[in-house]
């Protein structure tokens, strides 16, 4: 029951933030032309960020699996309560290297302008993705640091 609980909880989020990425691009104050106004210096950004956000996601997968002997941790890992952490984080770092592949696509290659456009909507679409698996899996982090404590 709890496997089946975890991929619905992380379906939802999934669901949630693809949502929240494509509403923003329908959103009448959001505008992508904008963006490529703001281009390099927006791409190298968006690649400083997802790599930042992808190594601290890394370092939580590093953390979990060192505190893997600890008596507490292994119940929680044998019972599935773990499962969304890495899974989350995974999901996490694999948006973060697609925003720095649209990111360096977009800065070496020259396109058209309408696959342009597709490829900034992906780079803020999987910057969001990133971001929100990442808040995720901190909160997850935090309630397994808060269980090594007692």
């Amino acid at each position: 029951m709890t496997k089946l609980k975890n991929w619905l909880k992380l379906g939802m989020v999934l669901i949630l933030s693809v949502g929240i990425s494509l509403s923003l691009f329908h959103c009448s104050y959001f505008d992508t032309k904008q963006i490529e106004l703001l281009a390099p210096d927006f791409h190298y950004n968006a690649i400083s960020m997802s790599a930042i956000i992808g190594g601290f996601l890394f370092t939580g997968i590093s953390i979990l699996i060192s505190a893997i002997d600890k008596e507490r941790i292994k119940r929680l890992w044998n019972n599935n309560y773990l499962d969304n952490l890495y899974r989350s984080a995974f999901i996490g770092m694999i948006s973060n290297v697609i925003t720095i592949i649209s990111a360096f696509i977009l800065l070496f290659i020259d396109f058209t302008y309408n696959i342009k456009q597709i490829l900034i909507q992906v780079e803020i679409a999987t910057l969001i993705i990133g971001i929100i698996f990442f808040a995720w899996c901190i909160k997850r982090l935090i309630f397994i640091i808060s269980k090594l404590k007692d």
